[in-house]
């Protein structure tokens, strides 16, 4: 069920039954194939996505050499965080790299929640900010590896 699996999730473990049930109401649960594009870089975005089940590939076009993975997330992963704080347009795509179901939550519904309860907002801020802390990690250590790799050819 959903609900069991959001609350296994940190960002929404502490949501009582009805905060659960407004985020479940603002949601939308959608399936997508493998290889389907869920978000495109630069689109406006406007919702967190949290992965239900399969994994879904975040990454960017690079032309005349294609698409670069940047990470593969997981069941319970989030993205769309990164426009929730900036609202801008995404910064990535996402595409399914296997059969997944995501659920989609309005920005606003997140907003609206974090401004009724301002002790969730510092959670998910907090939560937000680890979650882009450990990618900026994973990127820099990309970039000094492919500076390397360059370096020695």
């Amino acid at each position: 069920m959903i609900q069991e699996f959001l609350r296994s999730i940190p960002l929404f473990s502490e949501l009582d039954d009805e905060e659960l049930t407004h985020v479940l109401i603002a949601g939308l649960l959608r399936r997508y194939p493998e290889g389907t594009l869920i978000l495109r870089d630069g689109a406006e975005a406007g919702q967190l996505h949290v992965i239900h089940q399969g994994r879904v590939r975040i990454g960017k076009v690079v032309p005349g050499f294609g698409e670069e993975a940047l990470v593969i997330l997981d069941p319970g992963a989030i993205f769309g965080e990164v426009e929730f704080l900036d609202r801008g347009p995404a910064c990535a795509q996402a595409v399914a790299h296997t059969d997944c179901e995501v659920l989609t939550i309005p920005h606003a519904a997140v907003a609206d929640l974090m401004n009724r309860r301002p002790e969730l907002a510092a959670r998910f801020l907090g939560y937000f900010a680890r979650t882009l802390a450990g990618r900026l990690r994973e990127s820099n250590q990309r970039v000094v590896s492919l500076f390397a790799l360059s370096r020695s050819h």
